[in-house]
């Protein structure tokens, strides 16, 4: 006994940095809503035993706390970005962010860190260093050998273990990427675990990720995709083709959210008029729900779908995109000119080379703007926005070509976060004032709020320039306009106060708009249905069925994700590809088994009539990932009948 007390109190110093690495590990998970604990905590154990064997291997103790301080200090920095990220979006790291990382800290202009948690972990480490460093200075002094067990045998048993370590921490996320395909999919539906953070930690999961690299997906063998993906069509509603024909114009709302109606309903026509008018003479989704970044929402609605691992706009850019919406619409009809608009730059996300894969003519973003004499303001200072409305007023001929078939896909930006005041704002802050409606603003969070509803106004000035447009023109009749939120205001997390809402997964926080205005299809509507809102659950992933479906067009159903809108089949559900979480109106959770958020009147038949709409959508991602993962259709024809 006293031979392992001399023992434990010759290494006090590497029990202590177990101890410290252990809680810095625990207490950053919990930043992300995670319990203090790992359920799966073998991984991170062999990645802590690598280290402490390394710790081992320096003689001199002086260099061993200075260097095992080091690797304390890199641990938090390293989950202090995690839980910013986490905190910024919700996002568990991934590697494959790094090939965003220019475009996403590019439209970012604040940086909350948690300074508690790096205040805690600073104080336990500066305090074990400045207690051993004190206790090896007196030693030093009193002649006492600053040396560890330094044997030939003691090396050797350290790099040993240092080696069994290093094969089983690499062996274990290429076994898991290798197990029975099934399980890879259906895992994520059952699993008891919250999310990788929980399971393995922070560091763990970013060397996990490491390791995996491009085996996240097996693609060993795709002789069985042709069968799958042409097993069959998409259904044909009621509304299949009354639209043929048609212009086509869809426009990602960023940050789009219903709280401005609902706030203010007394006065949403005098702030928003024209998209009153709109959502009153068109079609509105009462139940559309998403939760993924903007990048990922824009592929989903002319993709219809969006693999897992890696990213679409960098891993996948060249890859073929027969199935993609403007592919097929310029397949149907060679003379329909198809682009897409951003008031932002061309090469954010990728654009340029992506959109041009997916089918699109050409993409203008603000580069080309210019010459149209659309300003570019964010650029010049802090938080402000290139706004809607100019772009809209001043692009409209080449948005909104006259005489001619067209598909323009829109992405808006005034109403990107961040939500401090913004100079190119005041007119609409001026509106807001008159109305009464935060004149005087007391807090940030009424700051963030005033900004978006004039954020807002400004986008729906834009609404209007187009709609005024398209009626001069005679073709407003002759045109279907989908418009539809990419997703929350997470920005400054605008929507917890906007919606007032505590809980950090309560859907509501992703219930979004989306409406149609098609005057053929809502005529038909609202006279069969004495409506002009659809409850059926919708995501970003049914709008390429739905516009095939309306335009008369045939696709393949096992492609996409969701159905039409206007279909019989199963409704859709949203299982996030950036936040690994699946969504419904009632319920959120990183699993069936992990649900983090239950509305009260759920019930079992709910989660029955879900896990059955999951395991097809799950079994989707299987052969979609396939596709992806090989560039499937560089090799293989589309067919599209």
């Amino acid at each position: 006994m006293k031979k392992f007390i001399d023992k434990f109190k010759r290494n006090l110093d590497i029990f202590t940095f177990i101890l410290i690495s252990i809680f810095i590990e625990l207490f950053a998970i919990t930043y992300t809503t995670c319990g203090f604990y790992l359920s799966k905590p073998l991984y991170p154990i062999l990645i802590l035993m690598f280290f402490v064997c390394f710790l081992n291997l320096f003689k001199n103790k002086v260099i061993r706390l200075v260097i095992s301080s080091l690797l304390l200090c890199g641990q938090v920095a390293m989950d202090t970005a995690f839980i910013f990220l986490y905190d910024s979006n919700g996002t568990v790291f991934e590697w494959a962010m790094f090939n965003q990382r220019t475009d996403a800290f590019g439209t970012l202009e604040t940086y909350e860190l948690q300074y508690f948690y790096i205040a805690i972990c600073a104080a336990f480490i500066i305090f074990r260093s400045v207690c051993f460093g004190y206790k090896y200075y007196k030693d030093y002094k009193n002649s006492i050998k600053l040396k560890s067990e330094y044997g030939i045998k003691f090396i050797v048993s350290n790099l040993i273990i240092m080696l069994g370590c290093l094969v089983t921490v690499v062996l274990i996320p290429v076994i898991d990427t290798n197990k029975g395909k099934e399980t890879i999919y259906t895992d994520r539906l059952y699993s008891t675990t919250a999310n990788n953070y929980q399971a393995i930690g922070m560091v763990g999961n970013g060397l996990y990720q490491v390791v995996s690299g491009k085996t996240v997906v097996n693609i060993s063998d795709v002789s069985d995709v042709e069968d799958f993906i042409y097993k069959e069509k998409i259904e044909k509603s009621d509304y299949y083709g009354i639209s043929k024909g048609n212009n086509l114009i869809l426009i990602l709302i960023e940050s789009g959210e219903w709280y401005p109606f609902t706030k203010y309903p007394e006065l949403a026509n005098v702030l928003y008029p024209n998209l009153t008018k709109f959502m009153n003479d068109g079609l509105i989704m009462e139940n559309f729900y998403q939760k993924e970044k903007t990048d990922v929402s824009e592929a989903l609605s002319v993709l219809g779908n969006y693999p897992t691992g890696k990213y679409v706009n960098y891993d996948f850019a060249d890859n073929s995109y027969p199935f993609a919406l403007p592919s097929l619409l310029k397949y149907y009809n060679k003379d329909m000119i198809v682009k897409s608009y951003h008031a932002n730059y061309g090469n954010f996300y990728n654009r340029y080379e992506l959109h041009k894969s997916w089918g699109f003519d050409s993409l203008t973003g603000i580069d080309e703007m210019n010459e149209y004499g659309v300003e570019d303001t964010w650029q010049h200072k802090k938080g402000e926005r290139n706004l809607d409305s100019i772009t809209f007023d001043k692009m409209k001929e080449v948005m909104f070509p006259k005489d001619e078939n067209f598909f323009s896909f829109i992405l808006s930006f005034t109403m990107h976060g961040y939500y401090g005041e913004r100079e190119t704002l005041k007119p609409y802050y001026k509106i807001l004032d008159d109305n009464g409606i935060l004149k005087e603003v007391n807090n940030s969070d009424e700051e963030y709020l005033k900004t978006y509803l004039a954020a807002l106004m400004d986008f729906d000035k834009a609404v209007g320039s187009m709609m005024e447009y398209l009626e001069e023109t005679g073709a407003l009749d002759d045109t279907t306009i989908i418009m539809f939120s990419d997703h929350n205001t997470y920005y400054n997390s605008l929507s917890y106060y906007a919606k007032d809402i505590e809980e950090k997964y309560n859907s509501e926080l992703y219930h979004i708009p989306m409406m149609i205005y098609d005057t053929k299809l809502t005529n038909k509507y609202v006279s069969e249905n004495g409506t002009n809102r659809i409850s059926k659950f919708t995501t970003t992933s049914d709008i390429t069925p739905t516009v095939l479906d309306i335009f008369g067009l045939d696709g393949w159903k096992n492609l996409y994700f969701g159905s039409s809108i206007f279909s019989p089949s199963l409704e859709s559900i949203v299982f996030s590809r950036n936040y690994g979480i699946f969504i419904s109106p009632k319920f959120v959770g990183y699993s069936l088994n992990s649900l983090k958020y239950e509305r009260e009147d759920l019930t079992e038949a709910n989660i029955k009539d879900y896990e059955k709409r999951a395991l097809i959508h799950l079994k989707k991602l299987e052969y979609v990932d396939k596709i992806y993962y090989s560039d499937y259709f560089k090799t293989h024809e589309y067919k599209y009948e």
